[in-house]
């Protein structure tokens, strides 16, 4: 008798340990599910991130890169400026030098003078007038630049702003769902013992 109790005994240990070790099982996969999913999220929202920084630094690049492309652009003009100015004054000269030897059509000098100031006066004003549309442009491109560089980044502040608003009711949904699937599998298991119990 002392046996058939032993042999109860031991049957009723060798029956708990699989159904622990099945619940154990069972909890443990539930919860690896719900962590893999909770990184994958996580990563994915890195991933997002480090993309939108990836953006807007290469906008930031590109609108750095048109600016300096501009400026050299300015700086060429101002070159070609100061080497026509230096042209202009150097054919002045040859020209004032050339009437000198002509005595009989020579101008007086206060009129080379004065021809001289208009000559630099309307080359000024032709000048500014060829610019205008030019830096107009430059100015309009500038402004649109910062404007859209602007744009860009609010718009991915809205998106990381509104996505960590969601973010709390996110994490709720992600806890309801891994306290309910780990309580279905909890009755799964429970009903599955009743069922081997009364077989």
């Amino acid at each position: 008798m002392a046996q058939k109790k032993n042999e109860t005994v031991q049957s009723a240990v060798e029956t708990s340990q699989p159904l622990a070790d099945e619940s154990v099982a069972v909890g443990s996969f539930v919860n690896t599910f719900w962590e893999q999913f909770e990184q994958s999220r996580e990563r994915a929202e890195q991933l997002r991130e480090n993309r939108e920084d990836a953006y807007i630094n290469a906008l930031r690049e590109v609108i750095k890169f048109n600016k300096q492309f501009r400026e050299s652009v300015a700086s060429l003009y101002q070159q070609s400026k100061k080497t026509n100015k230096e042209m202009v004054s150097e054919l002045m000269q040859q020209l004032s030098f050339g009437k000198e030897e002509i005595k009989d059509e020579e101008l007086p000098k206060t009129e080379r003078e004065e021809l001289k100031k208009q000559f630099v006066e309307v080359s000024g004003q032709l000048e500014k007038l060829a610019l205008t549309p030019i830096k107009s442009i430059f100015h309009l491109v500038d402004q649109m630049e910062d404007n859209f560089e602007k744009n860009a980044e609010s718009s991915v502040a809205y998106g990381r702003d509104r996505r960590n608003a969601w973010l709390q009711v996110r994490k709720e949904y992600v806890k309801f769902a891994r306290d309910t699937h780990m309580n279905l599998a909890d009755r799964s298991k429970s009903s599955l013992k009743e069922l081997i119990k009364t077989q």
